[in-house]
């Protein structure tokens, strides 16, 4: 009942990020030339893919980890870093589709560089580094307040009173932390792989295409962002929401510091937040992939020098 509570949350999370991100991108640009259109199509076809692909292996992942319950849950732990990752790193792998140029038709050379982290939005790459930051601190967090349990694994939370002690698990300790990091640490370099394939691909070969092509690069490059907020904040959020569960479990009443109460619940408003926030931004990676030359393009274009 829980998953099946779970499952329909999520649907009406998507739908109401969906329905709100149509009704703001309704504008339609002019289509993209006969030359140009199927590079565009290649570009959202390969975005596309991309979250399709990270959202079957975070199934997996989630079966993974209800089918084989001697792992203790860490698949939980690791599975959205690992989705992320996978449809990121697929995305690098795959190569462009190039413009057709005839051997005799002159090209325009645009003299703007690129590297993986400049074709980044600012606002994107704030929202990033923040999530990522308060994700350490709140493993860190978790890491330092648990107890290891009957077998030696950092994975329960204690408080003791003079002549009581209360334990729950699981609790968010090292157990669950260090693969949580590992897997961050490659969502990581996937990310910069996949910004990478977009800011070393090839120019269009004429000036007059040049907002089509920093469109283009635009979308996608707002794409593997969304996706890798989206897979921190989805990790964010079950951590938080567990260690605030289990904290609450621990908490011996008239005994425990009342702050540890007020972590608890603090912990369990941010994770539920987070978990809807992060729904919310895989989807609007799904649809901004399936805009990809389809809206207008947005913004102005940035001087260029053009050498024939």
């Amino acid at each position: 009942m829980d998953a099946i509570m779970v499952g329909v949350y999520s649907l009406s999370i998507v739908a109401a990020v969906a329905v709100l991100w149509i009704a703001v991108n309704r504008r339609r640009g002019a289509a993209p030339s006969a030359r140009l259109a199927p590079v565009i199509r290649a570009a959202r076809r390969r975005a596309l893919i991309a979250v399709l692909f990270s959202a079957t292996v975070f199934l997996a992942g989630t079966l993974a980890g209800i089918a084989l319950p001697g792992l203790l849950g860490q698949p939980f732990a690791v599975a959205p870093f690992i989705a992320g990752a996978a449809g990121l790193a697929l995305y690098g792998a795959t190569p462009p589709r190039a413009v057709t140029v005839r051997e005799d038709e002159p090209r325009d050379a645009v003299l703007v560089p690129r590297s993986p982290l400049s074709v980044v939005p600012a606002r994107w790459a704030t929202v990033l580094v923040v999530v990522t930051a308060l994700f350490v601190l709140l493993v860190a967090f978790c890491g330092v307040t648990a107890s290891p349990d009957d077998v030696g694994h950092s994975r329960t939370i204690r408080f003791e009173a003079a002549d009581t002690a209360s334990w729950s698990s699981p609790y968010p300790g090292w157990f669950y932390g260090v693969p949580a990091l590992l897997g961050l640490l490659c969502l990581s370099a996937c990310t910069l792989i996949a910004l990478r394939r977009i800011s070393s691909t090839a120019a269009f070969p004429q000036v007059a295409d040049a907002e089509l092509d920093q469109h283009w690069r635009r979308r996608s490059v707002e794409v593997v962002v969304k996706l890798a907020v989206g897979a921190v904040l989805f990790s964010f959020g079950g951590i938080a929401v567990i260690a605030g569960l289990s904290m609450g479990n621990a908490i011996i009443d008239g005994s425990t510091p009342i702050v540890w109460g007020v972590i608890a619940v603090a912990l369990r408003i941010a994770g539920i937040a987070a978990l809807v926030l992060s729904v919310g931004s895989v989807t609007l990676a799904g649809l901004t992939a399936a805009t990809i030359g389809r809206a207008t393009p947005s913004g102005a274009v940035p001087s260029e020098v053009a050498v024939r």
